[in-house]
């Protein structure tokens, strides 16, 4: 992802095997304090493919901090372990520690302006046998999805959540 070192790797090591993008209307500093907010209101994560965040130590702002989600690839239950690596005002990276480790990724908050944010969710391992791995067809293609689903998902709650709260005030 441009060059930068990403999540505490180096840039080399870094290297993500899928993205999914979208262009959010919030600033970044409301997509940040969205992500926070998770901590208080983890429904708003929630959707038909994705059972939301569970911590288990810690919370979504803190390194080192540990969570479980279920998520469902192509009508597959899968119950996902992570670990929060590192926050920053404009990234949240995690790795994934069971039921596979070394697969990391990151959740990147780009400003488009002082009203909108690109946000992107990047999946990848520097592991040559990982990377192998999320490059199968069918693991791919599921995870591709279903990080497409996600943005979505967090597109249109962000969007709706900030258009509410200007619409009260």
């Amino acid at each position: 992802m441009n060059g930068q070192p990403e999540c505490g790797l180096s840039a080399p090591a870094w290297r993500p095997s899928i993205v999914s993008s979208v262009i959010i209307n919030v600033s970044r500093a409301q997509a940040h304090g969205w992500f926070l907010s998770l901590a208080d209101h983890p429904e708003r994560y929630r959707f038909e493919t994705h059972g939301g965040f569970a911590f288990t130590r810690g919370g979504i702002g803190e390194t080192g901090a540990r969570f479980e989600t279920v998520e469902t690839f192509y009508g597959v239950r899968l119950r996902l372990r992570f670990e929060v690596t590192r926050v920053t005002q404009d990234r949240f990276c995690f790795s994934l520690r069971a039921p596979l480790s070394a697969i990391f990724g990151s959740f990147s908050l780009t400003p488009e302006g002082t009203s909108q944010t690109e946000l992107q969710l990047a999946v990848g391992s520097p592991h040559r046998a990982k990377r192998l791995i999320l490059s199968c067809p069918i693991i791919h293609g599921a995870i591709q999805h279903q990080i497409s689903r996600e943005t979505a998902h967090i597109k249109e709650a962000m969007e709706t959540l900030y258009q509410e709260e200007t619409w009260a005030s």
